[in-house]
């Protein structure tokens, strides 16, 4: 037997449900009402841009792909909006370690050596180094 509580709850439950199903349903219509006035009118400016950007893409995947493509194989790597970019950066930077003058794109390595810290950096010998080695024996 079902009591007073179980009657609420089943009471809510549907009210609920209803409430949810109107709130959806006005959503929707307003979506695609409003997608239809835009349709409708051609106000819709973004659509050109959307394909003419898909357009850009598929020539820049194609010309990628294409192995016969000289300028896939250059210097500058083209972007999916046909832009060309070289690979490395080219500006140049003095190193604030021994003042040499390097390119953007060799930068952060030549950092890394000449300030002898990360995995490829040289061991320098100094002389507190070698005396402390030596002391140490």
């Amino acid at each position: 037997m079902s009591g007073p509580d179980e009657d609420n709850k089943s009471n809510h439950t549907q009210l609920a449900s209803h409430v949810f199903g109107e709130l959806l349903d006005s959503v929707m219509m307003d979506v695609a009402s409003e997608c239809h006035r835009i349709a409708r009118l051609g106000l819709d400016r973004n659509l050109d841009d959307e394909e003419e950007e898909l357009r850009l893409s598929a020539q820049a995947r194609a010309r990628v792909a294409d192995p016969s493509n000289s300028e896939a194989n250059s210097k500058y790597v083209v972007d999916i909006f046909g832009q060309t970019h070289p690979s490395v950066a080219a500006e140049v930077f003095d190193c604030m370690n021994c003042g040499r003058a390097i390119v953007a794109g060799r930068f952060a390595p030549h950092l890394e050596k000449c300030m002898g810290k990360g995995r490829k950096a040289r061991v320098k010998a100094t002389r507190s180094s070698t005396a402390a080695a030596a002391q140490n024996r």
